[in-house]
């Protein structure tokens, strides 16, 4: 397995308590958010994770190099604003494999990888996105759903009950052959939602732990949740 983790965020909305470092870096006790999602994907048969940087992008190399206790460690150096499909669109330039593994960089879950890329393989999808179940929210995207198809995907409105986007993806590299796509967009508002109803996109189901420490709240409940399972 190849993973894609996106760090190139500016973390505008964390900048009151983190400011010094890019936001997959924010400090998790004696640890950056980004060694702990590392330290997940040690758990699986990762061979290579490519980090797809941005904002100080050169605190993240300094930290961790080329290599993470055994996984090879490549960067795609994102210099201008590409967005979030931009960014993808670059790294799996860096990708070997027929598929991989895109998370974002500020999103901690406890899924179970192996499943959802056995579920993957095993479809005809050109995606699988990770989603969990919510009531009563303003603040996700969210996917309309048929089992494990996936029939439309909305940006962020206020609504009742939706399967959310927790930022977790199983892309094939081809995904986004003959698209006439520019060279900066984000993945959900210029790719998923435009595009999502034309090719198949699948989604894994997920009703665990889930948290997007983008806001300060979220951000201290975690290291809360952290240092109680410790």
């Amino acid at each position: 397995m190849q993973v894609i983790i996106l760090c190139g965020g500016l973390g505008t909305r964390l900048k009151t308590v983190v400011n010094d470092v890019p936001k997959p870096m924010a400090p998790i006790g004696t640890h950056p958010f980004l060694e702990l999602k590392l330290e997940q994907l040690k758990q699986y048969n990762v061979d290579k994770i490519v980090l797809a940087t941005g904002y100080k992008q050169e605190l993240i190399q300094e930290y961790f190099g080329n290599e993470y206790k055994g996984i090879k460690i490549e960067y795609s150096l994102n210099n201008l604003d590409l967005g979030t499909g931009g960014a993808i669109k670059k790294a799996l330039e860096h990708i070997d494999t027929q598929e991989a593994m895109v998370m974002n960089g500020d999103v901690y879950s406890e899924i179970d990888l192996d499943k959802m890329y056995t579920q993957h393989k095993n479809s005809n999808y050109i995606m699988t996105m990770a989603v969990k179940p919510l009531n009563h929210f303003d603040r996700y995207s969210y996917a309309v759903i048929e089992g494990t198809k996936m029939l439309d995907f909305r940006d962020k409105e206020p609504t009742e009950f939706g399967y959310i986007n927790i930022g977790c993806y199983i892309v094939n590299k081809n995904i986004f052959d003959g698209l006439d796509l520019p060279k900066n967009f984000t993945f959900e508002a210029d790719y998923l939602a435009p595009y999502v109803k034309s090719r198949p996109h699948g989604v894994f189901i997920y009703n665990g732990y889930f948290v997007d420490i983008g806001i300060p709240q979220d951000y201290y409940a975690f290291i809360e949740y952290f240092e109680s399972k410790k």
